[in-house]
């Protein structure tokens, strides 16, 4: 079952190369010997699909690495999406997500953007390497979701402001409890652009 998606590609031969990666909306723009999936049909793309449909096409435990950038956010169903990654992903599998921060206010400016992202917004699906002070129910689903690393990221179409922008990410991300307290109190007067989030299945 493919649940609609159309692979353009030989998957088999694709899934025995090690790394196996796959790009979640990829774009014309995926990379060499990677398993590139979009919504759209375009030059490089392998598999045509609705993520919020799943990864049907996948068989289990047959990824090492899941690589996404500027796709979640455009996701209606992000537990299938997150179930589905955590699925196909091998034991030591990594996904690498990024995504615009909330505060971002380029976010509210694309109609497409259906999800915003915060800090603890992985916290709803992990069950292992929580790294913050604050808790979130991670008992809405069964998803088993632990956590590598996490960044906030800031830059500027500004030359001077990004600066100023770089210096005050490596302050936020000095540590766990800055993350969380930069989010807390001042997240809306110095906007944050992106959140980097790497993830795997629990163990």
């Amino acid at each position: 079952m493919t649940n609609g998606a159309r692979v353009l590609t030989d998957l088999k031969t694709l899934l025995t190369k090690r790394p196996v990666v796959v790009e979640l909306g990829c774009g014309p723009s995926k990379k060499p010997g990677s398993i590139g999936v979009d919504a759209i049909e375009l030059a490089g793309v392998d598999v045509v699909a609705n993520l919020n449909e799943g990864l049907a096409f996948l068989p289990d435990s047959s990824v090492d690495r899941i690589e996404s950038v500027h796709t979640f956010e455009h996701l209606s169903d992000i537990e299938t999406v997150i179930r589905e990654v955590v699925r196909v992903l091998r034991p030591d599998g990594e996904c690498h997500v990024t995504v615009p921060h909330f505060s971002n206010p380029h976010y509210y400016s694309d109609y497409t953007h259906k999800t915003p992202w915060g800090l603890y917004s992985m916290g709803y699906f992990c069950k292992e390497g929580w790294p913050y002070r604050r808790r979130v129910p991670s008992f809405y689903n069964d998803v088993g979701v632990r956590m590598i690393s996490q960044k906030i990221r800031f830059t500027s179409e500004f030359t001077v402001i990004r600066l100023l922008k770089k210096a005050v990410q490596a302050i936020v991300n000095s540590s766990r409890t800055m993350q969380e307290i930069y989010e807390e109190l001042w997240c809306w007067q110095i906007p944050a652009s992106e959140l980097r989030i790497v993830f795997g299945k629990v163990k």
